[in-house]
């Protein structure tokens, strides 16, 4: 780069030393005549050295400053609403974080996301935070020149005040302690001002409860449903309730009582009921009665085996016989306290695989009981657990119109009784479906196998281990019972025969209430992640009012980054210097 600079006149004067100079762009005059209220370059660096070899002198001839002039005062106003800007911004985000913080995100009232408005406003910020701090940097560069002299330290300032790595090299350059440092160490904290903003907003999740979505599951305290029977005395069960005996008697999952399970309604598959509570259920009951069996009219090594409710097992068909049962006979393992709506006597031979011979007997007594259950939510988890237990009814077992019932009195927080009824009707329909439901035997022999129906052979297969030596399976038979049970309580809860248009009050008692729980996602502000934004903005504030100041006192014309000092100014062997570098 080359730079002209006017000759001197024969009297050794510049023509910017004329009378006639015109006043310089910065609000000074340009000739020593006119006020001598300026300093130039040349009188700033003593006696007109370039280097650093020598010891500078200030100079003392210097004109003082005006106390104040109305040029000067709105020299630093562009710096002063600099730092506005970038103080509204960051406060601006404060505002927004503090309003925002452990509130729902959807309440966010912009279409901007958060995270689009807080990187927004930290630009202004930092961009606005720049600006005084360079300004001041390149201020204190010509304080600087005015007491050591050196063209290489304007160099090393202006250079700082243009960014980050100038003020890294500033702040290497020498060791003493001087204002500029720090103007250099917030230009270099600035880098760092986004990435901690963006640190501060976390989004967490959480559950809550939703005001609108209702969860509900049904209860049954009464059930009256039948369907007419074959003569007018008669009544037999509901379509939907053969059906569920059927469903749980077909079943052959591995645990089939889990596929009749009641079902809550949950829009979100998330909630929580109370902690307890009760329904008219019907539930199996199970015992082996193997060791009541007796031997009768025995012949050699056949017997006849019989249980104390009459049933019977005939060994004289050896391995060919597989099973009886019979549902018309009264339990024996049971005391009979329960309304008891159907008992299964079963008798099964384990024979060889041919069906030639007959090694064992094995009896299983089931009974289904209607009672009312206790449902309650295990532990704290938010979802429905089904820990049923069953509560026997306490008193007769039926009332003289074979209705049953159960009073079950306040407790907890329920202060009124419930009643839990199955009515007479309803219980007759059962009984007589289940009379001869379960009657017949299952017989077989190599490769064969015959059922009097399909219920016994059905009862027979899914209690059977499989391997075809009639074996029963572990708990086998008792599944089967259990599946039925629990498909016809589901039956007894789904459909009640109650019109919620007519009678919501009775309807609203047939189903417990609890509470959906949903995700929310969740504003979480990190407010430790702020200390730096607001430090650099207290630093920045400080460095230009520290600049301000010191200006004021040095006595120094208010140039900041400008570039004309250097040309306007007398600059001692400037075209000499210039000229060797080129």
């Amino acid at each position: 780069m080359h730079v002209n600079v006017p000759p001197s006149d024969p009297n050794g004067r510049s023509p910017m030393d004329s009378p006639a100079a015109p006043f310089s762009p910065y609000g000074t005059p340009q000739a020593k005549g006119m006020g001598h209220n300026y300093v130039e370059l040349g009188d700033m660096k003593g006696d007109g050295s370039a280097g650093r070899d020598r010891e500078p002198e200030e100079t003392d001839a210097l004109p003082p400053r005006p106390a104040k002039s109305a040029e000067e005062s709105g020299w630093w106003m562009f710096e002063i609403i600099a730092c506005c800007v970038s103080t509204i911004a960051l406060a601006a985000i404060l505002v927004t974080l503090g309003l925002m913080d452990q509130r729902p995100l959807h309440t966010w009232p912009m279409k901007i996301t958060l995270n689009s408005f807080i990187a927004f406003m930290s630009t202004i910020a930092k961009a606005a935070l720049v600006i005084p701090v360079a300004e001041g940097i390149s201020q204190l560069k010509w304080i600087w020149f005015r007491s050591k002299g050196s063209l290489e330290d304007i160099q090393k300032f202006d250079e700082a005040s243009r960014g980050s790595w100038g003020s890294l090299k500033l702040l290497l350059y020498n060791k003493q302690v001087h204002l500029a440092k720090l103007g250099a160490f917030v230009m270099i904290a600035a880098l760092c001002m986004d990435p901690f903003v963006q640190q501060v907003v976390t989004y967490p999740t959480q559950m809550v409860a939703s005001p609108d979505l209702n969860a509900t599951i049904p209860i049954a305290r009464e059930y009256s449903n039948y369907a007419p029977g074959a003569m007018m005395a008669l009544r037999s069960p509901t379509l939907d309730m053969k059906s569920a005996i059927n469903n749980g008697i077909y079943n052959t999952s591995p645990h089939p009582s889990k596929d009749f399970s009641m079902k809550p309604h949950c829009a979100t598959g998330n909630c929580t009921w109370p902690g307890t509570y009760h329904s008219l259920a019907i539930c199996s009951k199970c015992a082996n009665t193997t060791a009541l069996m007796e031997k009768t009219n025995c012949f050699q090594d056949m017997c006849v085996y019989k249980l104390p409710n009459g049933l019977s097992f005939d060994s004289i068909y050896r391995g060919q016989l597989y099973m009886n049962s019979t549902s018309d006979a009264t339990a024996i393992n049971f005391n009979g306290t329960q309304p008891t709506i159907t008992t299964v006597s079963t008798m099964r031979g384990m024979h060889d695989m041919s069906s030639q011979d007959l090694y064992g007997i094995i009896a299983n007594e089931c009974i289904f009981v209607l009672l009312r259950e206790r449902v309650h939510r295990r532990g704290e988890e938010r979802r429905l657990q089904r820990d049923a237990r069953e509560i026997p009814y306490i008193g007769p077992q039926s009332r003289d119109d074979g209705e049953h019932h159960h009073h079950h009195p306040p407790s907890g927080n329920r202060k009124t009784p419930t009643n839990f009824t199955m009515t007479g009707i309803a219980a007759g329909a059962l009984n007589y479906h289940f009379w001869n439901f379960w009657t017949g035997n299952v017989t077989g022999s190599t490769g064969e196998e015959r059922g009097s129906s399909d219920t016994v052979r059905a009862l027979y297969d899914l209690g059977d281990d499989g391997r075809g030596g009639g074996v029963p399976k572990p708990g086998g038979e008792n599944e089967t019972m259990a599946a039925v049970a629990a498909a016809m309580t589901k039956v007894m809860r789904s459909n009640l025969d109650v019109d919620p248009a007519k009678d919501q009050e009775a309807a609203a008692a047939n189903k417990v209430l609890g509470v959906t729980w949903y995700e929310e996602t969740y504003v979480a502000v990190r407010w430790p992640w702020m200390i730096l934004p607001i430090g650099l903005e207290v630093l920045a504030f400080s460095f230009l009012i520290m600049t301000m100041i010191q200006c004021k006192r040095s006595g120094v014309a208010i140039w900041k980054s400008s570039t004309l000092p250097m040309l306007q100014g007398k600059v001692s062997d400037l075209k000499d210097s210039l000229g060797t570098r080129r």
